[in-house]
């Protein structure tokens, strides 16, 4: 048993650490040194977009970058904040849960099955994950510390950064050493989340010449807690609670060097390390049977203090373990660079290492299936606890080498980018699924011993299902990207990229719900896509650009586990085969779009406009026996369009806002036997409106102080449908189910800047706003209910300093 307190740090000692973290490289600094604002012209952010440095206005895609004092100015720690205060992003993190497992969707390309549909990656390295036969853990994300900026580059980008950026790609971009300048940056918080406990975060990056002009070093640390706010009881065991029980740490460390040995030579070694733990799931009960209606113990009262009331301050989980996991990578590269003048030639060469472990509540899940609705919550005579549970571990690891030439500067007529790449990635996953009591609880069910039955043994005596799968997928790739300057100040932009990609896949599965307790499949897919690119920009004056494109964006085709013969009275009723594949799917994209700066840089603004058919899309079919297929479906299209606009009526008010709108809908209905998988007009699932409005005053004063407050306020609106959960012919069909709530939260933010350093105190979803973001049954028509919720109101100090 765990035993938890509503605090998890002394608020003082953390408050101290905060000072002492911040304190230290501050006192070192020239007291007339002044730190950079936000309020600074964003627009001259310079970004690597396009695999060459060019200022953000002068890309002709659309493209939202943060610099490092701008994710500071704005509270972006995470990459939640990144999608509220940019359009057209959106994350699912697990179901309802807040594990690591997080999936990316950029202008409404999102699936929940097979490879990503948008890029992720750490500077030249991508690390998103497949979810595989065995692996739904997703892409992890980097926690927002010592980075130089952040870009979220929106539709596709497959002709520069290959398979998995159908969508977009988000990049982020770690600071390269310096070789004449010494620098510290440093930041701590701590906070406290209502009816909730502390959260603190502290940090420091120190970077130095070694040797003046030849060798850099940059070191940093960061360690983070989020405080819990979810107290977890079992349903099983009284004593068994833990008040807070969502809490997570995070660590972040990195080195890098630089090293110029000769003039236009630059060698850069360097590693990434992070490590996740989430003590337990952020699931909400939020529906609960009176009594469990076991025969075995009817009276049995699942949901004792009964379920959640987050208005009220009441968060409540009863699953009877804790589940924790675990999600931490490791990533070394080397960057070697050569300017030759007219040519320059880059090398990046990496190695991502990723190991993920959980451990999963199935207990309301594989009994209810196994043994019928009266065992949703199973009670077995002999058994303390009847507890069911998945111990998946998940190991990811990518090798790239990618190799670039480019030519041309600003002004030639023509600048060019050829490279190659290579990648080999592999996937293990480990999935055992433990049931002890499966034995004793199906001879009080049935009467007879599974073995009488002829039910195949449970797997090493108490795994009623262990399945091992591993996927190897490698990718060998030409590209090629050139901007033609066709007349005076319009851009003829072409780009492609070749590339033969295989995957190879063995899966093996036993369990008792397979016939002789095994099942295997292996094989392979070798698919040669082609990813084209054209687009013309037209740069009408200094600060105005306009532009319009086409792109292709890929993602590889994967591979099923073979369907238990569990399964096999519903496969067969919808007309299921055991497809052991599934192919490519790709999009292609129609964008238009302006970048503009007006009355002196004072007012701003960036709009596209989108159009994006999704063909042959794989999606995951979700079948009541508790098993799934991923297939691919029906075509779909995704239009809308992103605009942000900041506005300074004067030097020191600042007015933005962050505007996106995406309608992602299946264009035909698919029917397997007479039950629809799909329907036209089906939506995607993606958020239609996302709006960020935000506002920053400084206040003029005759000291030293820089005093400023910041106000964001962020909305993400409903998708209403159609779901197939909405279409009554339907297997999946629940008239019980609602819609959640809109999500919508009111943020602040206040400090004051004397030379190196900024104090700031912050609210988040300052006005409380915990209405269930998600909210679903757990089963179709199911009396047993679980959702989610945003961070309640959380208020914080902040210390940052810069040298």
């Amino acid at each position: 048993m765990r035993t938890g307190t509503k605090s998890h740090l002394n608020g003082v000692s953390a408050l101290a650490l905060l000072l002492a973290v911040v304190a230290a490289p501050a006192a070192a600094q020239d007291a007339s040194a002044t730190i950079e604002q936000a309020a600074v012209d964003d627009g001259d952010i310079v970004v690597t977009a396009t695999k060459r440095s060019e200022s953000v206005t002068k890309v002709p895609i659309s493209i939202t970058a943060f610099s490092q004092e701008s994710l500071d100015q704005r509270g972006i720690r995470d990459i939640r904040d990144v999608v509220n205060q940019t359009p057209g992003i959106d994350i699912a993190r697990g179901s309802t849960g807040s594990g690591g497992q997080t999936r990316v969707s950029i202008r409404g390309i999102d699936s929940t099955a097979g490879a990503a549909t948008s890029a992720v990656y750490i500077d030249d390295t991508p690390i998103m994950a497949r979810n595989s036969s065995l692996n739904y853990n997703g892409t992890t994300i980097p926690f927002l510390f010592d980075l130089e900026r952040v870009e979220v580059l929106r539709g596709p980008q497959g002709t520069l950064f290959g398979a998995s950026s159908q969508g977009g790609a988000v990049r982020f971009i770690t600071p390269t050493p310096s070789l004449t300048q010494s620098s510290v940056y440093s930041r701590a918080a701590v906070n406290s989340t209502k009816d909730g406990g502390i959260g603190y975060e502290a940090g420091v990056a120190v970077g130095l010449p070694i040797i003046e002009g030849t060798l850099g070093l940059r070191l940093s640390a960061y360690h983070r807690r989020d405080g819990g706010w979810i107290d977890r009881q079992s349903w099983q065991d009284a004593n068994d609670r833990e008040e807070n029980a969502n809490f997570s740490d995070t660590t972040v460390l990195r080195a890098a060097m630089l090293w110029e040995p000769a003039a236009g030579l630059t060698i850069a070694p360097s590693i990434y390390y992070q490590d996740l733990k989430f003590n337990d799931r952020g699931d909400l009960w939020t529906r609960c049977p009176a009594t469990t209606g076991s025969p075995i113990s009817p009276d049995t009262v699942p949901c004792p203090n009964g379920v959640s009331d987050p208005g009220a301050g009441k968060h409540l989980n009863y699953s009877p373990i804790r589940q924790p996991s675990r999600d931490r990578f490791y990533l070394p590269s080397l960057k070697i660079g050569y300017d030759a003048g007219a040519i320059s030639i880059n090398s990046v060469t990496s190695y991502f290492d990723r190991h993920v472990e959980d451990i999963n509540d199935a207990t309301n899940v594989n009994d209810r299936v196994t043994f019928g609705n009266a065992y949703l919550f199973p009670i077995t005579p002999g058994f303390d606890k009847s507890i069911t549970w998945q111990n998946p571990n998940i190991y990811q690891k990518v090798f790239t080498q990618e190799v670039r030439l480019s030519g041309g500067d600003t002004d030639s007529p023509i600048k060019w980018t050829v490279g190659g790449y290579y990648s080999r990635g592999s996937v293990k996953s480990d999935l055992p699924i433990y049931q002890p009591h499966f034995n004793d609880l199906y001879f009080v069910r049935y009467g007879r011993t599974p073995q009488a039955a002829g039910v195949p043994p449970l797997v090493n005596g108490n795994a009623r299902y262990y399945g091992n799968e591993e996927t190897i997928e490698e990718s060998i790739a030409a590209f090629a990207n050139v901007d033609v300057k066709v007349v005076d100040r319009l851009t003829l932009n072409l780009g492609a990229r070749y590339s033969r990609d295989t995957l190879d896949f063995d899966v093996v599965e036993r369990g008792v719900s397979y016939v002789g307790g095994i099942s295997t499949a292996a094989g392979r897919l070798r698919e040669n896509p082609f990813l084209p690119k054209v687009g013309l920009s037209f740069q009408a004056t200094r600060n105005a650009l306009y532009y319009a494109s086409f792109a292709r964006g890929y993602r590889t085709g994967g591979v099923n586990k073979t369907l238990p013969d569990v399964c096999r009275t519903e496969a067969d009723a919808l007309g299921i085969d055991n497809a052991n594949t599934y192919q490519s799917d790709r999009t292609d994209s129609y964008e238009i779009g302006t970048k503009n700066r007006l009355l002196g840089g004072s007012l701003q603004y960036e709009i596209s406009a989108y159009y994006t058919k999704w063909n042959n899309i794989q999606q995951q079919l979700r079948l009541q026996c508790a098993f799934s297929l991923v297939a691919n479906t029906a075509a779909a299209t995704s239009k809308g369009f992103d605009a942000s606009i900041t506005m300074r009526p004067d030097s020191n008010l600042t007015i933005g806002a962050a505007v996106g709108y995406t309608d992602a809908t299946y264009d035909e209905t698919i029917q397997i036997g007479t039950a629809p998988i799909v329907v036209g007009g089906q939506q995607l699932g993606a958020t239609p409106w996302t709006i960020n409005l935000n506002a920053e005053y400084h206040l003029p004063t005759n000291s030293d102080l820089d005093p400023f407050i910041r106000f964001q306020y962020n909305y993400r609106s409903v998708n209403r449908g159609t779901f197939l959960w909405q279409v009554p012919t339907s297997t999946t069909y629940d008239p019980t189910r609602v819609l959640p709530t809109e999500a919508q939260s009111l943020d602040a933010r206040a400090g004051v800047t004397l030379g190196p350093v900024s104090l700031q105190i912050y609210g988040e979803n300052i006005l409380n706003n915990v209405g269930y973001i998600a909210n679903t049954p757990i089963y179709a028509r199911g009396p047993l209910w679980r959702g989610s919720t945003l961070r309640p109101r959380t208020i914080g100090l902040q210390l940052i300093g810069r040298y």
